[in-house]
């Protein structure tokens, strides 16, 4: 089962780099009035290249569900994060360039990190179904972030700080809705009226929908080398934090290994985040680098 959640997380995480690309390209020209709220959607949804991108999104969603529903979220969502190996070649095919020797570097870092966390690691298996009191801290702390974050970022002018906050929120709700995909999904076993009960179901739903209308919204405020890192960071960081307590997965390690788990994820965020700055285009990028990698993950 560990081997088949790693292969589902891999063909995910290929999938989320597709649609990033053909979505970056989908949201070139839109005012910053447009990006915020259901208008911003409804904008996006008359242009085929970025509907193109969205049935690749929502593939990659199914196939992440399906990984979690055989994985643990220790497992599942940090190779997620591969998501970059894949749109960096095909934001360089794009561009028509080669990769740089930094691209290369910190793609095996990353590569090299994220075996040595699963091979030490031995991320297992929680519990599905957390007691709804568990969920209790999370949501008092994640609701005022997202909802200060959306707030703040809404009122800033254009540039880094308005793209900080939005993306914030997005890789806050985005990092959340992992583990509700894991419970809702789960809840389906015991028939589809037990599903369509699930409070996680419908709660991975809405942060699902927000979260990626907010990190659309913190690409298109013109900061992407900001941005998309921290989206990209957040993430894994809040559903691993997730499962390592309300939902009790564990880490098999022993006092060597736990120092060693803890070097390769600080090597794994350190190129999470290098990686996403170099797949963002430069502020002066021409048209065709635009269009492949203003996003790299969801």
């Amino acid at each position: 089962m560990t081997v088949l959640a790693i292969a589902l997380s891999l063909v995910a995480a290929f999938l989320f780099a597709i649609a990033s690309v053909l979505q970056a390209k989908g949201t070139q020209g839109i005012s910053d009035d447009e990006s915020l709220g259901a208008g911003f959607f409804v904008t996006l949804a008359r242009r085929k290249t970025w509907v193109a991108g969205l049935v690749a999104d929502i593939l990659a969603f199914i196939v992440q569900a399906a990984a979690l529903a055989v994985g643990s979220l220790m497992l599942v969502q940090p190779l997620l994060v591969t998501t970059l190996l894949f749109a960096l070649p095909l934001a360089a095919m794009t561009a028509r360039r080669r990769l740089t020797g930094r691209e290369w570097f910190w793609a095996g870092a990353l590569s090299i990190s994220l075996v040595v966390f699963i091979a030490l690691g031995q991320p297992s298996e929680g519990i599905e179904h957390p007691p709804f009191s568990a969920w209790g801290v999370p949501l008092a702390v994640v609701i005022p972030v997202v909802a200060v974050c959306v707030i703040v970022g809404s009122r800033l002018p254009h540039g880094t700080w308005r793209s900080l906050t939005l993306a914030v929120a997005a890789g806050v709700l985005l990092g959340i809705s992992a583990p509700l995909t894991k419970t809702g999904i789960a809840a389906f076993d015991d028939g589809l009226l037990a599903g369509a009960r699930s409070w996680e179901f419908w709660a991975m739903a809405v942060t699902a929908t927000l979260g990626t209308l907010w990190q659309q919204s913190s690409y298109q405020a013109g900061d992407v080398q900001t941005s998309l890192p921290t989206v990209t960071v957040l993430k894994p960081i809040i559903a691993m934090a997730l499962g390592l307590t309300i939902y009790q997965e564990t880490l098999g390690i022993d006092s060597t290994g736990e120092i060693l788990v803890i070097i390769a994820l600080s090597v794994m965020i350190l190129a999470t985040i290098m990686l996403g700055r170099l797949s963002a285009p430069e502020p002066e990028a021409t048209a065709p680098q635009l269009s492949t990698a203003v996003e790299a993950t969801r």
